[in-house]
């Protein structure tokens, strides 16, 4: 047998990275915590079970349909706390990406102070608590996968430790088991009930100790009964234990040949079962007209799929219901490195190929046992009606989470561990058991550290002597209460898809009572609206409220840049703050001036290709700021308007922002019509423009009907708008246009 200390490891490692686990995630950030949280106040305030009620917003969501025994331990071991309520309204993120895996900002379910911090009282004692309790919880099972995994495969040494290791070191085991949630429970529970279910299916000698009684044939049902009973009054998914301990009873009573006993067993478990869970099956018929309440639960929820579930959906889900199982956290929106998923995702292929290898030589083991066999088949039955109730579930429920599945995660770790040992071989057994551990210690010890803690990290205090120095100073203030410092854009040229890297400096010189919501749009060609981020100050980590006076902060995003943006344009940032709706937005002053918004220059957006367009009409004529006029195409021509396309190139760097004047002139060289303006109606200016790169300007050129019929010059040409003066130009052979004018085209005025 391995020695027992190894298991203490396992264990002391499980919980110290529970506690890591456990402050890294800030309180009611973990998956539905908040609302596992408010069933536990309702309880321990003394107002009795939650009653769901459509359409009303409750301090318990959906939770409120959840069997109670979770809940109430929770609310004995709190209710003596002050000030522990539920969250109100108005302390949510109303930003909060909620079940968006993978969100870069508002990953905060709630707003969060420096009341939270350690020593901790009121709210955040009753939370901490609580996760204490699932953690200890959590211990219970990781003990019982060991337990299991040795008594399925006695003799074996390294196996039993790592199926406990690859329990404890799942993060996302840790992760439930570190926060206020029922799962912790179930996963006892139905770990302990297979384990006694393998004990008495192989007729295990130690069942005949004194400390064994339980488990002995004349108290087997009880035992089973009341394990059942109380899985079942903790989570409704221990239902799938039901059909296991039905099988385990037939086959007890088809080996000892005594049918009768299979209903005397029966009825010993049915009346446990009722005797604990009957006064709450009752309760939910009384109250929403079905036992379970199980459809109640998913309207509150709103999870209730329009049509059910095809085979297609649920392939699709599937990836999610993967990473669920080893890792998606916060409230469902933070995800780990790819490589914890890969890492996992080896393993479990090796296990399946060792497995294969274990089956091929159990089926060829004479010497294996009927009892032994039979242990295996109800574990394998386990598994099976686990999946198959996850996808069942999930048909009529967007529900499809591996995290659901972990109530066997005993018998699923016991499996992969086997799989693995038998791959390597016995000889290699405890070295290969030895080394995954550690490899699983570390990967677990990371997760948190790397992918959990960061996210949830506001942006911190500096003074303004700390500023960098590339920043963009600016001196405007909203409603004379926020002040933006500064601001720096990472990158100066993107393209469309990509992400905008900005930084705001904030300040404020009075404290804020007020939560103002900031918005960031920003703009590409003719105003486009090309990204847009809704949220609170640091990604939502930062509301006003908390601010200290004085101070400023780094506000940092990363805006992703709509695929369809038309390129290339400068991009603008348009910032603003708002307290209920857009048409609230808080005023910005600056320099006397006052605005409903900042706009703020947020670099280039350049072309996915470049353009290869050949202009109609080829032209050559060069700009003394290095400017070529590669030649125009004519795309309409209409009583009193022409389109046409101007195709410009840099040949060197431009540092200054040119206007193009289009003239139109008669015969006496009498201006009669112009389109004058800067390059794309000033969205991108020369001194943006990259060498070599060809600029499609599209030009509109509209004049009277009334003139005069016969036929007009079009000339174009680049002044400077600061002075006024015309850009020298030049034709292919060298010589200079009078007026510094380059004609273009004729357009003829009929009669």
């Amino acid at each position: 047998m391995f020695p027992r200390f190894n298991l203490r490891l396992i264990l002391i490692a499980f919980f110290v990275l529970g506690l890591i686990y456990d402050q890294s995630t800030p309180i009611f950030e973990a998956s539905d915590e908040a609302w596992h949280y408010g069933v536990v106040r309702e309880i321990a305030a003394g107002r009795g079970l939650p009653i769901q009620q459509l359409g009303k917003i409750t301090t318990y969501r959906q939770e409120g349909s959840q069997p109670p025994l979770y809940y109430a331990l929770g609310a004995v071991l709190t209710f003596w706390v002050d000030g522990a309520d539920a969250l109100s309204v108005d302390e949510y993120n109303p930003f909060a990406q909620v079940g968006v895996p993978g969100t870069p900002v508002n990953v905060n379910m709630v707003r969060h102070t420096n009341a939270e911090g350690f020593p901790w009282h009121g709210r955040s004692l009753a939370v901490h608590l609580l996760r204490l309790l699932s953690l200890l919880l959590g211990c219970g099972t990781v003990a019982l996968t060991y337990m299991l995994a040795h008594s399925l495969f006695p003799g074996r040494t390294g196996l039993p430790l790592l199926a406990s290791a690859i329990t404890a070191f799942n993060p996302m085991v840790i992760f439930i088991s570190a926060s206020v949630n029922n799962d912790s429970g179930i996963w006892l529970l139905s770990s302990l009930t297979m384990y006694v279910l393998v004990l008495s299916a192989q007729s295990d000698p130690r069942v005949q100790s004194s400390l064994m009684r339980p488990l002995q044939p004349k108290y087997l049902p009880w035992t089973l009964g009341a394990l059942l009973g109380l899985a079942i009054l903790t989570k409704l998914s221990a239902l799938l234990i039901v059909p296991v301990v039905g099988t385990f009873l037939l086959w007890r009573a088809w080996r000892g040949g005594n049918w009768r006993l299979f209903w005397h067993d029966a009825i010993i478990v049915t009346f446990c079962v009722l005797l604990l869970n009957g006064w709450w099956f009752y309760r939910n018929w009384v109250l929403y007209g079905e036992f379970l309440g199980t459809s109640t639960m998913a309207k509150v929820y709103g999870i209730v799929r329009s049509e059910p579930a095809s085979l297609t959906d649920l392939l699709i889900e599937w990836r999610g219901w993967w990473y669920s199982l080893l890792g998606v956290f916060g409230v469902f929106n933070l995800l780990p490195g790819r490589w914890v998923y890969a890492l996992f995702t080896a393993l479990v292929v090796l296990s399946i190929g060792g497995g294969l290898r274990a089956l091929w030589f159990r089926i060829r083991d004479a010497t294996a046992t009927a009892d032994v066999n039979m242990a295996h088949c109800l574990m394998v039955l386990f598994l099976a009606l686990t999946f198959i109730g996850n996808v069942v579930w999930s048909l009529r429920q967007h529900a499809l989470q591996g995290r659901l599945a972990l109530g066997a995660v005993a018998v699923m770790s016991t499996y992969v561990a086997a799989g693995v040992v038998f791959l390597g071989g016995k000889s290699r057994e405890n070295l290969i058991a030895s080394l995954v551990t550690f490899v699983l210690l570390l990967v677990s010890l990371v997760v948190p550290i790397l992918y959990i803690a960061p996210r949830y990290r506001p942006p911190r205090p500096m003074m303004a002597t700390d500023l960098p120095d590339d920043i963009v100073a600016t001196s405007v203030i909203f409603d004379d209460e926020i002040e933006i410092v500064g601001y720096s854009v990472s990158d100066d040229s993107i393209l469309p898809g990509e992400t905008m890297q900005v930084t705001l400096y904030w300040r404020t010189h009075e404290e804020m009572h007020l939560d103002y919501n900031l918005a960031l749009n920003v703009h590409g060609r003719d105003m486009e609206h090309i990204a847009k981020l809704d949220t609170w100050p640091g990604g939502g980590l930062l509301p006003t409220g908390n601010w200290i006076p004085g101070v400023v902060y780094a506000d940092s995003y990363s805006i992703p840049i709509s695929r369809k943006a038309s390129a290339p344009t400068l991009m603008r940032l348009d910032v603003s703050f708002w307290i209920d709706s857009l048409n609230e937005r808080m005023l910005a002053r600056s320099n006397g001036s006052v605005m409903s918004s900042l706009m703020l220059d947020a670099g280039r957006l350049l072309p996915v290709t470049m353009v290869k367009e050949a202009p109609q009409i080829e032209n050559g004529s060069t700009f003394v700021p290095g400017i070529t006029l590669i030649g125009h195409t004519v795309l309409s021509q209409l009583e009193s308007e022409t389109r046409f396309m101007i195709l410009w190139r840099a040949e060197h760097p431009v540092s200054a922002d040119w206007t193009v004047f289009v003239h139109m002139l008669n015969a006496t060289g009498d201006i009669v019509a112009q389109a004058d303006g800067p390059p794309l109606k000033g969205d991108w200016p020369t001194s943006a423009w990259d060498l070599g790169q060809p600029v499609r300007d599209l030009r509109n050129l509209a004049y009277s009907s009334a003139l005069p019929p016969g036929d007009y010059s079009v000339l174009v040409g680049l002044y400077n708008p600061d002075s006024g003066l015309r850009a020298a130009a030049h034709a292919r052979d060298g010589s200079e246009y009078a007026d510094r004018a380059v004609p273009l085209l004729s357009v003829r005025v009929s009669e």
